[in-house]
């Protein structure tokens, strides 16, 4: 029952959330599972670690399918490339059990969760400021 409510408070949440906010959710679940996929490395796990690992390409593919190429072509792009780059890096750190492209994944995920929040942030203050001034 407990289990239920919880799930079904996550999908509301989701279905309520703005779409920067399931953007950071995306960037802060995928960071997630590159940490968990380390320890799992770590302590030769090698089912936990492909699940985490999946788990993370499945944000990525996720993120670049996405993608609004008319919007912002060149941002798009160079976008689409890094997160091909980064399943890159993702299959060689599993393949190998290898935490060092595990590692440059997580650093590259951290800045662009970093960079989108302060995005985020911006837009909602000049969102609240256009309101504000419709309002006054």
């Amino acid at each position: 029952m407990y289990g239920a409510n919880v799930n079904r408070y996550k999908k509301n949440k989701v279905l309520l959330s703005d779409p920067g906010e399931i953007l950071l959710a995306l960037y802060d679940g995928a960071i997630k599972f590159c940490k968990q996929a380390r320890i799992a490395i770590e302590t030769n796990n090698p089912a936990q670690k492909g699940q985490k690992i999946g788990s993370v390409m499945a944000i990525l593919t996720e993120l670049s399918a996405t993608l609004d190429h008319d919007r912002a072509p060149e941002l798009c792009d160079n976008l689409a490339r890094l997160y091909d780059y980064l399943i890159d890096r993702l299959q060689t750190a599993s393949g190998e059990m290898d935490v060092g492209p595990l590692d440059e994944v997580t650093v590259h995920l951290e800045k662009l969760r970093e960079t989108w929040g302060e995005a985020v942030r911006i837009a909602a203050q000049e969102k609240s400021v256009g309101s504000q001034a419709s309002n006054g």
